[in-house]
């Protein structure tokens, strides 16, 4: 394992991701329930808005991983130019600690270590939830479509 290699965590249901920052360590975003897990989220009682929080933290891989498998994947590198290790090791010291905004999918773990890799925010995961969410909905709405023509033509032949 090189330092800036990303690293991806099977947590079964969803993908946990880290970066390898040297000395079996990593940094990643962590949330109240834990890593990547339902964000701690309130609700602003003046304005109602809901904010989600996360807190970038050090750990060795060994405490994140668990008992769970993981491997380096750094999946944009033919698409991306990984930043050079000093530029991500400082990244890394300006941000251990911060708490900073979290969203599954708008700010997630992997957004996170693909920022620092990279320089670029990127989660494939958000994006394959997204596309299997437009793709539900557009099977869906064709269903429904379907429905409602089926039901105008018998309703027309009912009228005649």
């Amino acid at each position: 394992m090189e330092i800036g290699d990303m690293i991806e965590i099977n947590r079964g249901a969803y993908k946990h991701w880290a970066l390898y920052i040297g000395n079996g360590e990593v940094i990643h975003v962590v949330t109240p329930d834990g890593p990547s897990r339902v964000a701690f989220c309130s609700v602003s009682s003046s304005s109602g808005s809901l904010s989600c929080k996360g807190t970038i933290t050090i750990e060795t891989l060994k405490d994140v991983a668990s008992r769970n498998t993981y491997k380096i994947n750094n999946y944009l590198d033919d698409e991306y130019k990984p930043r050079p290790t000093d530029v991500i090791i400082k990244e890394v010291d300006k941000m251990r600690g911060r708490t900073i905004k979290y969203g599954l999918l708008g700010n997630n773990c992997e957004h996170f270590v693909t920022f620092l890799r990279y320089g670029k925010s990127n989660s494939q995961q958000a994006d394959d939830f997204m596309k299997d969410l437009l793709a539900g909905q557009l099977g869906l709405l064709g269903v429904l479509a379907a429905a409602v023509v089926s039901t105008a033509a018998a309703t027309s032949k009912l009228s005649k």
